[in-house]
């Protein structure tokens, strides 16, 4: 398709919040949130959603679908929304997300699936797979080293490059081979360029790993477009209406680095658009889809403990007892918000398993309060049932985009409910709502533990069919549960500019089983109805690779489902490494009595490292294990086996010390250091933040001025919510507000804004009074 350098340009930026540009026929095609379900926009330019969606069917979140580790189930959970999409005009899904769990205070966390790359990787592959297969579109996203909610639209993550080859590109490395139709740059910084900006865009992820997508930004991440544009991010969103695209027109004819950077990107975009906008419209049952999601989080849900409580029968006298017991919480908040097509809730379906159930709220979800008449009446139904379902977790207010929490505690007038109900009776079942972490600890004082996690719209009914044995969980931790983030060795602060991941490569399991710490459960931990047997475990080895062949058997007396997992135990070596690392799974059904012999491959590239020194992968001679496990600590059975490879001798580096340590951060990060606070003074750019401008009286005027105009449209919230939407404000690049208003705040203004900030009040009271129009393409 033959374009001129105007259309080239334009094409390169949003039509509004969803849509590309149509431009010289080439149509336009649209993107919507998905990573667990649909969120079309009834409104084409409403970015913050206050206009609603379109119902949808709401699948469980990524932090519940990577307990299932099964690839198959996220394959046919990618086939399903890639019908919703078609049906609803959605070309591309923007989904999955996969960025790592370097901590369990993320805010963000119930959107991505594990602390572990090897596993995230498989998962978000076998989801993408799909989906494209179907004829639509995804966006894998954050890319990358986006971990935390403070400050994410600027914060600059400092990481050793090991770190980021072994941990946070690994994921995005695998799903890359499934081609994706999209990746999105995110907000923050990586060692002192943005994402959208960067140069691993073009280092790696097109020379290295091939990729020929479209690479767009998240949206409002675009800070310099001409540098971004030369750096490989194709299409802005939301549209900037005009506002860059004037200033790439202005540059292009005297930058010949930019001409060919916009001729690149213009050509990715036509194919795009080529590949994904014919969409073949199929009709939806979505009766079907809402039975698809019961079993999707019913085989993904984890039981944590049980002591012959589980599964419930008919002639149990049971109460079921929780604020969530007719307000299920099965989603987050933010930007995957599903408007769902139905929401099961426990107070509505219970008589469906059994005539010997009562229900009673016990507390409230939405408040903290301890309400003495709601428990009164729970404790003393508790004391003639015979067993006790305790529902608890965090509400939608203790975890969302945009913040992260401060704690993995519950909230205390849950704790203090279940308290008293222990105390006039012992037989009591806990099942947890939630999107992370949360604290446990009460577990030694109860019988059984369910993890529901965020189940979607069918979350009460998969709950339901555990507890009464319809189903048998086979749910396995794709993240490892502490009590308290003391016991985590990754800390959020306040930091204003940089955060140091100078954990490296330990996050997750990778710290607590190297450096031998306590946990509540495991990464890979999970109880089933039944039993299983391994027999006959074995290694072959060939050129490329070992082949572990094992049979299992269901000895128990239910039909089940088991995960098996293969780890490998790191050489000892003047490279610090994990202990062990998760590299094969597989998981299989099997009938009572039945048994498999399964073969499962581990590739020798799975033993190598990323040597900061040789800039590449290494595999280092050794002596290894492969483990055959139950989790990331208790393994069936470890094989030795000597491995050829390089001889490696690296300087004694403090990470290698029995006790974790981390002050060579300094040395494997092999640059400076910036620091991780700064005093950001005039003159204030649009990339500022209304925080950054606070500083000044003039700034804080204008603050408190723009804040006051933008909290009316969080009328309606909590108050909680309402003060996180204003430290959001804070938070936010002046240029983003002028994206993410509609219009109403254009970047005419915005740059007005500026300039008073900057003392320039004649220059931009000027701008801001001005009713020309930018020029844009509306």
């Amino acid at each position: 398709m033959k374009l001129t350098v105007e259309e080239k340009v334009a094409l390169l930026d949003g039509l509004d919040v969803w849509h590309t540009k149509p431009i010289n026929g080439l149509p336009s095609i649209m993107m919507a949130d998905g990573p667990h379900g649909l969120r079309k926009q009834y409104e084409s330019k409403d970015n913050l959603g206050v206009m609603g969606s379109i119902p949808a069917t709401c699948f469980p979140t990524a932090s519940l679908t990577a307990c299932s580790f099964d690839r198959n189930l996220l394959s046919n959970m990618g086939k399903l929304l890639a019908k919703e999409a078609k049906a609803n005009q959605v070309n591309i899904i923007l989904g999955p997300g996969i960025n790592m769990k370097r901590t369990p205070l993320c805010g963000r966390n119930f959107e991505y699936f594990s602390e572990d790359p090897y596993l995230a990787g498989e998962l978000a592959a076998a989801f993408v797979r799909a989906v494209e297969d179907s004829g639509v579109g995804t966006s894998v996203k954050h890319f990358f080293a986006n971990n935390q909610e403070k400050n994410r639209f600027f914060i600059d993550s400092i990481v050793d490059e090991r770190a980021l080859r072994e941990i946070y590109l690994k994921a995005f490395e695998r799903v890359v081979k499934e081609n994706p139709a999209t990746l999105m740059a995110s907000y923050n910084k990586i060692n002192g360029r943005y994402a959208t900006e960067h140069h691993y865009l073009s280092k790696i992820l097109r020379k290295e790993w091939g990729y020929y997508g479209v690479v767009l930004s998240d949206w409002g991440a675009v800070h310099n477009r001409i540098e971004s544009l030369k750096a490989g991010t194709d299409l802005e969103m939301p549209s900037s209406m005009g506002y860059r695209t004037k200033q790439v027109l202005e540059a292009i004819h005297k930058d010949e680095a930019l001409k060919i950077a916009v001729n690149k990107s213009a050509d990715r975009m036509v194919e795009l658009v080529r590949m994904y906008k014919k969409i073949e419209v199929e009709p939806i049952d979505h009766e079907l889809h809402h039975k698809e999601a019961v079993r999707i989080a019913a085989e993904s849900m984890v039981l944590l403990k049980n002591e012959k409580m589980l599964p419930l029968t008919k002639e149990d006298k049971v109460l079921i007892v929780g604020g969530f017991v007719d307000d299920m919480r099965y989603q987050g908040g933010g930007s995957s918000h599903i408007n769902p097509t139905r929401v099961d809730q426990i107070a509505d379906i219970y008589k469906d398993y059994s005539s010997n159930i009562n229900i009673s709220k016990g507390y409230s979800i939405a408040h903290t309060k301890h309400d003495e008449e709601l428990a009164k009446e729970a404790v003393s139904l508790a004391k003639s049932a015979d067993k006790v379902v305790f529902l608890l977790g965090l509400p939608e207010s203790h975890e969302a985009e945009g913040f992260d929490r401060t704690s993995l505690d519950l909230p205390s007038h849950q704790l203090k409910l279940l308290h008293d109900i222990l105390e006039v009776n012992e037989q009591v079942i806990c099942v947890a709502v939630g999107g992370s972490v949360m604290n446990l600890s009460f577990d030694i004082h109860v019988k059984a533990m369910l993890l529901a996690y965020l189940g979607g719209q069918g979350s009460s009914s998969a709950i339901m069919d555990i507890l009464y044995g319809k189903v048998n969980p086979s749910g396995r931790l794709a993240e490892t549960f502490i009590d308290d983030i003391k016991s985590c060795n990754v800390s959020l602060t306040d930091d204003n500019n940089a955060v140091y991941y100078d954990e490296s490569i330990f996050i997750g399991y990778r710290y607590y089983q190297t450096y031998n710490k306590h946990v509540r459960y495991p990464f890979g931990y999970g109880l089933s109805y039944t039993t299983f047997e391994y027999k006959d475990i074995s290694i072959q080895e060939d050129k490329e690779k070992f082949i572990i062949e094992m049979t299992i058997q269901n000895t128990g007396k239910m039909k089940g489902k088991e995960v098996i997992q293969i780890y490998i135990g790191n050489n000892v070596s003047t490279v610090f490494k994990a202990r062990r690392e998760l590299k094969a799974f597989d998981k299989i059904e099997l009938d009572v009595n039945e048994e498999k012999t399964i073969k499962i491959d581990l590739p020798k590239k799975a033993f190598e490292y990323y040597d900061i020194y040789k800039k590449r992968y290494v595999l280092e001679k050794g002596e290894y294990e492969i483990l055959v496990s139950k989790n990331a600590v208790d393994e069936i059975e470890a094989f030795d086996f000597g491995m050829d490879g390089e001889e490696i001798h690296h300087p004694s580096l403090s990470y290698q010390k029995y006790a974790y340590d981390t002050s060579d951060f300094p040395k494997i990060y092999m640059t400076p250091l910036p620091p991780k606070n700064i005093v950001k003074k005039r003159p204030y750019t649009l990339s500022s933040t209304l925080d950054d401008a606070s500083k000044t009286l003039v700034g804080k005027i204008v603050a408190k001025m723009v804040v006051k105009e933008g909290m009316k449209a969080t009328k309606d919230m909590s108050e909680y919510l309402q003060e996180v939407a204003k430290k959001t404000m804070m938070e936010t690049p002046i240029q983003m507000l002028a994206l993410f208003s509609a219009g109403k705040f254009s970047f005419q203004m915005a740059e007005g804004l500026v300039d008073i900030m900057n003392l320039k009040f004649r220059k931009g009271l000027k701008k801001m009074k001005s009713k020309v129009k930018e020029n844009g393409d509306e």
